[in-house]
């Protein structure tokens, strides 16, 4: 397990040390159960983040054939209108 050093105003650590101890719960994990919230209401991004990087690895695909089929010799006169 990693360690994380995070800032926080003290009078809200304090206040979240009472809270912790009469949920009989540590700070620690307070901060984690709102990690592992935080990551499942937005994970969906993380997905929409992934087909992004799929639909630009396929553009790359067809990147040179259309750069080849898009700047030849034939089409040069389109260039100078």
């Amino acid at each position: 397990m990693s360690v994380m050093s995070v800032r926080v105003n003290d009078d809200k650590k304090k206040l979240l040390k009472v809270i912790a101890s009469a949920e009989g719960k540590t700070i620690s994990g307070i901060v984690e159960e709102l990690i592992e919230s935080y990551i499942d209401k937005n994970k969906n991004k993380i997905i929409k983040f992934t087909r992004n990087d799929e639909q630009n690895e396929l553009m790359k695909l067809s990147e040179k054939t259309f750069s080849e089929e898009w700047d030849n010799e034939e089409d040069e006169i389109y260039n100078e209108l």
